[in-house]
C-alpha cells in the first residue's frame, strides 16, 4: 500500500470520528501524516496486525497477533450472545446497532432511544463512554474493501467482539438512504449479521458488503480493542 493510499485512509478515519465524536481531540491541521501516525502507534489498546502482503498469496493477506485476553481465556464470546433489535424510527438504525454492541459486551439493556437521548448521532461516542468500563477501546477502520475481512474475521470469529459497518444499496437500504449493521460472524463468505430494520439476524456475502453503494456518512467500520496491549496502524 502506497503512502498516499494510507494517508487518504487515515484523513478519512479523522473525518469521521470528528462527524460522530466531536469530543475526539482534533489533529492538528500542521501536523505531518508521519507524526500523527507515531501517534496513533503509541495510544493504549491491543495489538493488531492489520493485513498485510503476502507474496505466496500475491495479495493482502491477514496476519494478527492474538493478544486479545478475551480469547486467549476460550471465554464465550459476546457475539454468541447479542440479541438482534428492532430500530424504533427510520433513522435510528446506527444507534440500535450500537445498542447490541453495548449489550452484548456489557450486559446492559440499552435501545436506540437509550442511545438518541444521550448521545444523538455521535456513535463513536457512545461506543466509547458505554463500554469505558470493560477496557474497551472503539475505531473506525476506515471503508470496508476485501483487504477488510481478515481484520473482521479477528474480531468477530476469534475475539468474539461486535463489528458495526455502514453500507447502502437495495440489499440493505432500499429507500438509498442508508443502513448501518453489526456483523457478528464471518464462514467461509458468507457474513452473518443483526439487522436492525426487522431485528432479526441475516446473511449476506462479502462480495455483496463489498460492493454496497456507499452510505452518505461512508462505508464505514467500527471495531472494538481491549485494552491489553499495543495498537499498531495499518503498514
Amino acid at each position: 500500500m502506497s503512502l498516499n493510499n494510507i494517508n487518504g485512509i487515515f484523513n478519512r478515519i479523522n473525518d469521521i470520528e470528528q462527524k460522530f465524536n466531536p469530543e475526539v481531540r482534533e489533529i492538528k491541521k500542521e501536523q505531518s501524516f508521519q507524526e500523527a501516525l507515531s501517534g496513533l502507534q503509541n495510544q493504549s489498546a491491543m495489538r493488531v496486525d492489520y493485513p498485510q502482503f503476502s507474496p505466496m498469496a500475491g495479495a493482502m493477506a491477514p496476519a494478527f497477533s492474538l493478544q486479545n485476553n478475551y480469547y486467549l481465556n476460550n471465554s464465550p464470546g459476546p457475539v454468541n450472545s447479542l440479541k438482534p433489535l428492532a430500530q424504533s424510527n427510520s433513522v435510528s438504525c446506527g444507534q440500535t446497532s450500537v445498542a447490541m454492541a453495548v449489550n452484548s459486551l456489557t450486559g446492559k439493556n440499552l435501545t436506540d432511544m437509550d442511545i438518541n437521548g444521550k448521545y444523538g448521532f455521535q456513535l463513536l461516542n457512545a461506543l466509547n463512554s458505554e463500554t469505558a468500563s470493560q477496557g474497551i477501546k472503539w475505531r473506525d477502520g476506515g471503508n470496508i474493501s476485501p483487504y477488510s475481512w481478515g481484520l473482521i474475521e479477528q474480531k468477530v470469529n476469534m475475539e468474539k467482539t461486535p463489528v458495526i459497518v455502514a453500507l447502502n444499496g437495495p440489499e440493505f437500504s432500499p429507500s438509498g438512504r442508508g443502513h448501518i449493521v453489526t456483523i457478528v460472524k464471518i464462514q467461509g463468505d458468507t457474513v452473518s449479521y443483526a439487522d436492525p430494520a426487522t431485528g432479526e439476524i441475516k446473511t449476506t456475502t462479502k462480495k455483496a458488503m463489498e460492493t454496497a453503494p456507499t452510505h452518505p456518512d461512508g462505508n464505514f467500520i467500527f471495531f472494538a480493542e481491549r485494552n491489553t496491549g499495543q495498537f499498531i496502524a495499518p503498514a
